[in-house]
């Protein structure tokens, strides 16, 4: 076999096994908290949308035709119709949400938060009330979220659970206990798959911009690592790293407040770093 059909291969076995590995974890991440069944539905759904904005991309203000759309997916043209008309009766089922809906809870916080600081009584502004539709908390929250899918009472559940904030319910308010919202250290499940996921969806697209930009466009992205960590020190690298992190994640803080408007509005841009500490599993 020549040479450049074995690289070939070989780079195909790769590709392979890294969408698997990918696959792989996230799935074990998933089992139990959603069926395969609806995950299978969500992935061809969402497939196939992608498929058409992409070939839309390419022939910009023309129809797909569904040979070309079964010509990328790998469906057949009766199944690619179904799909579609399914897609078209359930269209805000799968919509891809910003990261301030997708993790309401912190969005709401950081919105909190900047009001408490650039108030002239702290104390107060961390009270707010939450009986009634003109509360000052509902206010909050309709400025901050817009989704259908999160109400005001739910969310202060939420913030309850993740020790986010103190509720009074005599005197139906709900008091800011945190300065910053941190959904993986809470007892509260959903939050905390819910920022994983928002942490994972945030790397793809850094990924997604890299891949396929000149390299002056392209979005910082760096791992550092090591091969040859002894099995003994591992809990002491482990805490080495967390300080680092921690004052890195200080340092990025204080960063983007420099760069933050004190009132939200509809043109605004989500934007940041992420860091995390990672290890092979065993």
């Amino acid at each position: 076999m020549p040479r450049t059909e074995t690289l070939k291969d070989n780079n195909v076995s790769i590709f392979a096994q890294s969408i698997e590995t990918v696959f792989r974890k996230l799935i074990r991440f998933l089992v139990g908290r959603v069926s395969l069944a609806n995950l299978q539905e969500m992935v061809r759904h969402v497939y196939v949308e992608e498929a058409e904005r992409n070939l839309q991309q390419l022939n910009p203000g023309k129809s797909v035709p569904l040979t070309k759309l079964a010509l990328v997916t790998g469906i057949d043209t009766r199944t690619l119709s179904q799909i579609r008309i399914n897609i078209f009766e359930h269209r805000d089922r799968y919509t891809q949400l910003p990261l301030k809906e997708l993790t309401p809870e912190s969005a709401v916080v950081e919105a909190w938060a900047e009001r408490v600081k650039g108030s002239h009584d702290p104390d107060k502004a961390r009270t707010l009330s939450f009986d009634g539709p003109n509360s000052e908390f509902e206010k909050l929250f309709r400025a901050t979220i817009s989704s259908r899918g999160v109400t005001s009472q739910s969310l202060i559940e939420r913030l309850i659970a993740t020790k986010s904030a103190e509720v009074d319910k005599e005197s139906k308010t709900l008091k800011l206990i945190v300065q910053e919202f941190s959904p993986y250290f809470s007892d509260d499940e959903p939050n905390a798959v819910n920022a994983a996921l928002s942490a994972i969806s945030n790397l793809v697209s850094t990924v997604e911009k890299n891949v396929g930009s000149r390299k002056q466009e392209r979005f910082f992205q760096r791992q550092a690592w090591t091969f040859r960590l002894t099995p003994t020190r591992r809990e002491e690298f482990r805490a080495a790293m967390k300080r680092l992190l921690e004052n890195f994640d200080y340092q990025a803080r204080s960063e983007i407040a420099n760069w933050e408007r004190s009132e939200y509005t509809d043109d605004q841009v989500t934007a940041g770093v992420g860091y995390y500490y990672f290890e092979e599993a065993d």
